[in-house]
């Protein structure tokens, strides 16, 4: 009894101790590359459509450095590594991550003609409108799915549970879709500066001019019309 006892222990602790590190290493390597390759990655993340001056990147880079050698160093110990070898991983992370030449993200500029303009706002109109449809999807999958449970009593168990599972399947499908023309719409292009006309958050409702250079919705031309501007201030 004793024996069996300490073998379900010593199994319990080993399993405990590699999920925790299977865990981890989910966990860790985006923030490792975003320490190693900080530059990069806030690109890839914004889709090369946000600006950022070398003092945020550098910000950036130390949190992603405190966080992934951090993880790594700790992924290293819960696998059983004593704590001076698993420093030679996380000063891996540290090493790479210094050696990289941290510079200014500036989105390039697109060019500047009327037809350039008319050409993105007509983008800009069709994103918007897929995005809003997404949400108007969205919410009546996730109604149906309420009002399938509401009903779950006076429907067959199997054809109760065909419809639910539809439901859900839409709702799934819907969170799909709308994050990715969430992330589209979001991550438009000012015809103007080049940077994203939202801004790098995220907002509730539609801006009417864009956060950076200050262009106004549907504007014609790069230098705004005093009409223009009073329009949209």
């Amino acid at each position: 009894m004793l024996g069996t006892s300490t073998i379900m222990t010593f199994q319990d602790g080993f399993e405990q101790k590699w999920l925790s590190a299977i865990g981890l290493l989910f966990v860790v390597p985006p923030w490792v590359w975003m320490a190693v390759r900080t530059t990069y990655s806030l690109q890839f993340v914004t889709a090369h459509k946000v600006p950022f001056p070398t003092r945020t990147i550098r910000l950036m880079k130390v949190l992603a450095l405190i966080v992934g050698a951090g993880g790594v160093f700790g992924a290293a110990i819960e696998l059983g590594m004593q704590w001076y070898l698993a420093l030679l991983p996380a000063g891996t992370v540290v090493f790479f991550s210094l050696k990289e030449r941290v510079r200014e993200i500036v989105p390039s500029k697109p060019v500047q003609d009327a037809a350039a303009y008319q050409s993105s706002w007509k983008q800009y109109r069709t994103l918007r409108s897929a995005y809003t449809r997404s949400f108007i999807w969205l919410g009546v999958a996730f109604l149906s799915a309420i009002l399938i449970l509401t009903l779950a009593d006076k429907i067959p168990d199997p054809i109760g549970t065909v419809i639910f599972d539809l439901c859900l399947v839409g709702v799934l499908v819907s969170l799909a879709m709308t994050g990715v023309r969430q992330l589209k719409f979001f991550r438009w292009p000012c015809p103007r500066c080049g940077c994203a006309f939202n801004g790098v958050w995220n907002r509730p409702w539609f801006a009417k001019k864009c956060v950076y250079c200050g262009l106004p919705r549907d504007a014609s031309t790069a230098s705004p019309t005093s009409e223009d501007l009073i329009k949209y201030s």
